[in-house]
């Protein structure tokens, strides 16, 4: 019988030469016992191949890539922030990572200016709109919730941080549900398997593109949901109560639904859809987004946005206190 690493290898071939995993798999005869020890060792092979081969690329002129150190060291930054549930934005340059490096370095003092920063990019009507526009318009486990995360998203920038958080929280496992397959009939997976669901990423595709940071983002979202949004109640608190379980059972009387909450679990979902389409290994389909398909989107949430700062709204005037990030309250 051929070793796992023997059998990894020849799985690895196939997948690179773009053969679905499903295929790959009846092909190679892997029995389903056996799947899990393959696949994660297809995975931590390419994976180390994927190492190899940015080595060589980076003492190539005129390639410019972003070095192994480089990433191990975006890794142990996401590893910090993630304790404050937090993570590295996927379009974040070397500029980004090291202005947020600095201010890590202070944390939890900086987490008010952390989260500050990150949210100029991943909540700016711009990218907000491409990413409707080129990932939940587009990409399968998200379709289904591109109004509901239109709904949360307009809360948010009329600053109603109940309304938003309460509304996209429950998207976080409706995608994960649509990512195995689970479309509301049949055997509803267990909870405990979302808990494990980008720990055990490999099993869905054992060769996804751009692996080093597939990995990357697929740690981080791994610590955040199980150290924080997915954590049982009975094993302590999650940061700033960003908890699931607190928002659907309303278990204490503790601010859950904050500015800052929102931007973690839009954080957390843009995260999600850049590993998914790692996952499928296709082309990012937000980067066929023209700027004229923006156009509309763009208009309408910056007129929240505008017309919240100027205009005594009504949730200026009922939530006061949950309008803004702790230190500015």
């Amino acid at each position: 019988m051929p070793t796992t690493f023997e059998i990894a290898q020849l799985l690895i071939e196939k997948l690179k030469d773009g053969i679905p995993v499903e295929q790959a798999k009846n092909e190679l005869e892997i029995k389903s016992e056996r799947w899990f020890a393959i696949s994660a060792k297809a995975y931590a092979l390419y994976l180390a191949d994927a190492e190899k081969q940015r080595d060589q690329d980076i003492l190539k002129k005129n390639v410019s890539a972003t070095s192994n150190q480089e990433i191990r060291q975006i890794l142990t930054l996401n590893e910090k922030l993630a304790d404050y549930a937090l993570l590295l934005h996927s379009l974040a340059t070397m500029a980004d990572f090291e202005y947020i490096s600095d201010l890590a370095e202070n944390l939890p003092q900086s987490e008010t200016n952390t989260l500050e920063y990150l949210s100029k990019q991943s909540m700016h009507p711009g990218f907000r709109a491409r990413q409707k526009k080129g990932r939940f318009e587009t990409l399968t486990p998200f379709k289904p919730f591109v109004q509901i995360i239109d709904a949360a998203l307009i809360c948010f920038y009329r600053q109603n941080y109940i309304s938003a958080y309460l509304t996209l929280a429950p998207v976080i496992e409706g995608v994960l549900l649509r990512w195995t397959g689970y479309n509301g009939t049949g055997n509803k997976p267990e909870f405990d398997e979302h808990r494990k669901f980008f720990k055990r990423s490999h099993i869905r595709q054992p060769c996804p593109s751009n692996v080093l940071f597939h990995n990357v983002y697929n740690k981080g979202c791994d610590k955040i949901l199980n150290d924080h949004l997915f954590k049982p109640t009975q094993s302590g608190d999650s940061h700033s109560n960003f908890n699931r379980h607190l928002a659907a059972h309303l278990l204490n009387d503790n601010h859950f639904a904050t500015w800052e909450n929102c931007n973690r679990l839009f954080l957390l979902l843009d995260t999600m859809s850049e590993i998914y389409v790692y996952e499928t290994r296709e082309p990012d389909p937000r980067f066929n987004i023209h700027t004229d398909d923006l156009k509309a989107d763009v208009e309408i949430y910056a007129g929240l946005i505008l017309d919240t700062q100027l205009k005594n709204v009504t949730e200026k005037i009922l939530l006061q206190e949950h309008l803004k990030p702790k230190e500015s309250r």
